[in-house]
């Protein structure tokens, strides 16, 4: 990434925001005290040079993470003292030890899942600054009111004349306050840098803005309640601590909700408390607080969250930061519809049904079935029947009567062995055992807190062992009738402890085909069979598969060609895909710098992120493959996708801003995307294939256009896309597989 670049997100980190726009106006803001905006430059650059040399983490390099800090040791120095010899060596030492604190605190906090904020900044000027030790005499800098000599010498009385009309201006009080608030996390204390601030603010997030917004008027409400009215001599800390907790509370570490607000405005005391009772602790040896209040109350709050046993729909934290609070929501609600029935959407590990072929979901949910009862009442039974419906052959007389047992029984997911039971006799028809009401069973731990339990196995049928670690579709043991069992079926449960026969959980499995008594076979997603549905592992589409499992180091060319022609009619843009630290998948423009975040399973092909230029034509095939199945039903039937996608597709920045204002409470834009592929397309083996997706958008109900696409795959890969926009002349882009 340029250095440029990277030096505007450094800027934009203050906000959590990677906006280079809100970095450049942070960036001139910060020269509103010319001596403290050209230290915070040089200590940002040295930042991000520091960190690109010493080979430290590039993605978090390129976000301005490491240089953060440094830049804000450069702010508060440049504010704090007169510039000379001295000053300058104190502010390259100043952003050496934030850069080096950054790097070692961002290890340690983040094995606990915590970010290291302005901790760095806090520690290094408590070495460097006021109360601390310095490399060489300083003298202190120019005050507030003085540094208009200063720009006037730099840039002219005219320069000086503005800023001082707009300086002197009579603001009203609550919005001079609100505005130099804002200047605070500059090290400022100017209305002038403080109206830069709140700009590239809204530039960056309108959500951001209000909440900003909240935080002083919780701050400055609590002030008068509390009969400690803040004032301009609070300027600072009204906007270092009080008004950046409200922000990345509300905003960053959790989903912008009603929920979310409330918190956010309860760290308001919180801040106050710790201001008053951490800086009594502190002036006894002479040091500020800074913004340590801030630090203190953002970690708690966070650290305390990350403790819950399990997630919560009121207070949702953010799953996958995007350093925007409207790209984390629109992202989180997306994802919450395609998993709206998962146990916390965003933390959904991926079920497969653990078995081979067609099973009927014999008793579900809470159906008034004679087991599935009170806490474990979110439990499945599988067994299988034939055309009649009967589950045997024959007299059924006998274990081996019952088309169900001895198969196989797969893992449903990755995970390791935690339970055993192997050596229970299966029940003769007719007769349980009550005694050991789950009979031979497995319990896997799929993920932390979560486990899949599988009972009623036959007798020493079991091929794992405690401990052993097992993959999705692994045999670990053939079904049975033993336990509580009269007849032999398989009995599948999810549930938060490794004990045998623990609570249910309510879970879904992530796709499955089912198909309902006398209705025609179904895809479906995230969801949970219903009792009588026949149900089975869905069959991968082999060209779909092969052409969007798109390898790291596989990639497109794509141009844009007349239609009817093979003729190019421009450059072609290169699409990478890759996988950044995280072990994310991406899509890379080479052209435009756009990245689009996939993901995949057996079932779908799926989009969850999109950074970059909309111009890009990796934003138009990121809208018209949002979702795809990798599994097509057998024809006559035809496949269907339904999804919603995060407002970021809205084409309208007037309407998607005044959309952003009021969406973690009400949202009237609704982007929705479908794709059909039609039954005479759905050949197991075909060559060629015809996708058709839209993307509408429904503005208060009523459904606008947006794209219509034509995805044509063949020979194992994507090789046109037909884009049709309203008001706009179609568009053919022709896509070759590159190595």
């Amino acid at each position: 990434m340029p250095f440029l670049s990277t030096l505007l997100r450094t800027y934009a980190a203050l906000f959590f925001s990677r906006h280079r726009g809100c970095g450049a106006l942070l960036l001139a803001a910060s020269f509103a005290h010319p001596w403290a905006g050209a230290a915070g430059v040089a200590s940002a650059a040295l930042g991000v040079a520091g960190a690109r040399a010493g080979g430290f983490n590039r993605a978090l390099t390129d976000l301005g993470a490491y240089s953060v800090n440094p830049l804000l040791v450069g702010l508060a120095l440049g504010t704090l003292y007169a510039p000379g010899a001295g000053w300058a060596a104190t502010v390259v030492v100043g952003a050496g030890l934030a850069l080096a604190l950054s790097v070692a605190l961002g290890g340690w906090l983040a094995a606990r899942g915590l970010p290291f904020l302005s901790l760095p900044f806090v520690a290094v000027l408590w070495l460097l600054g006021p109360g601390g030790g310095q490399l060489a005499p300083l003298h202190t800098g120019t005050a507030a009111a003085a540094w208009l000599t200063e720009l006037s010498a730099l840039g002219g009385t005219a320069l000086a004349d503005a800023a001082r009309w707009l300086t002197d201006r009579p603001w009203p009080p609550a919005l001079h306050l609100y505005l130099r608030a804002l200047s605070g996390v500059l090290m400022q204390d100017s209305a002038l840098a403080g109206l830069l601030v709140a700009a590239g603010l809204l530039w960056h997030s309108r959500i951001a803005f209000s909440l900003s917004v909240l935080g002083f008027v919780a701050a400055t409400g609590l002030g008068t309640l509390t009969g400690q009215p803040v004032g301009p001599a609070d300027s600072y800390n009204l906007g270092a601590n009080y008004l950046l907790t409200v922000v990345t509370v509300g905003g960053v570490f959790l989903v912008p909700r009603p929920g979310s607000y409330a918190l956010a405005v309860a760290c308001v005391p919180v801040v106050a408390v710790l201001l008053s009772g951490v800086g009594a602790v502190l002036g006894q040896v002479g040091l500020p607080v800074y913004s340590l209040p801030f630090c203190l109350t953002a970690l708690l709050v966070l650290y305390a969250l990350l403790l819950r046993e399990a997630p919560s729909r009121l207070l949702p934290l953010t799953p996958f930061q995007q350093y925007s609070p409207e790209r984390n929501l629109y992202s989180f609600v997306s994802y919450a519809e395609r998993a709206a029935e998962a146990v916390g959407a965003h933390l959904y590990l991926p079920l497969a049904l653990p078995f081979r072929g067609a099973w009927r979901c014999s008793q579900a949910y809470a159906d008034g079935g004679p087991t599935h009862q009170g806490a474990w009442a979110q439990a499945l039974d599988f067994d299988i029947t034939d055309a009649d419906h009967r589950t045997y052959h024959g007299a059924g007389t006998a274990l081996t009567d019952y088309h169900c047992f001895d198969k196989p029984v797969l893992a449903p997911a990755d995970g390791v062995v935690e339970e055993v039971v192997s050596h229970l006799p299966d029940n003769a028809i007719g007769q349980v055992d009550t005694r050991h009401n789950w009979g031979n069973t497995v319990v896997l731990r799929v993920a932390p807190g979560l486990y899949v339990q599988l009972s009623h196995l036959r007798m020493d049928s079991v091929r794992v062992q405690v401990g052993q670690t097992v993959r999705r579709g692994d045999v670990l043991a053939a079904c049975g009738s033993s336990g509580r069992s009269p007849e032999p079926h398989l009995h599948v449960q999810v549930q938060a402890t490794p004990r045998i026969g623990s609570p249910t959980l309510a879970y879904p499995l992530a796709g499955f085909v089912g198909a309902a008594p006398g209705a025609a076979p179904r895809l479906r997603r995230y969801a949970v069979p219903r009792a009588g549905e026949v149900v089975s592992p869905p069959a991968p589409h082999r060209l779909l598969t092969q052409a969007l499992r798109l390898a790291p180091g596989a990639g497109l060319a794509v141009r844009a060609a007349a239609p009817g022609t093979t003729a190019p009619t421009g450059p072609a843009q290169h699409w990478d895909a890759a996988t950044d630290s995280a072990n994310l998948a991406y899509l890379r423009c080479r052209t435009t710098g756009a990245v689009a975040y996939y993901e995949h399973d057996d079932t779908t092909f799926r989009f969850t992120a999109y950074y970059g230029d909309e111009s890009a034509w990796l934003y138009l095939f990121y809208r018209a493959a949002y979702q795809v199945p990798l599994a097509l039903l057998p024809p006559p039937v035809s496949t269907e996708e339904t999804a919603v996608l995060p407002l970021i597709v809205v084409p309208n920045p007037l309407l998607r801003a005044a959309q952003d204002v009021v969406a973690p409470f009400w949202r009237f834009l609704r982007p929705e995307f479908s794709l059909r592929v039609d039954s005479a397309e759905a050949v197991p083996h075909a060559r060629s294939l015809t996708v058709q997706s839209r993307l509408t958008l429904r503005v208060f109900g009523r459904p606008r256009p947006v794209q219509a696409t034509e995805l044509r795959f063949g020979n194992g890969a994507l090789t046109e896309l037909h884009i049709h926009r309203p008001g706009r002349a179609p568009l053919l882009l022709r896509c070759t597989a590159v190595a």
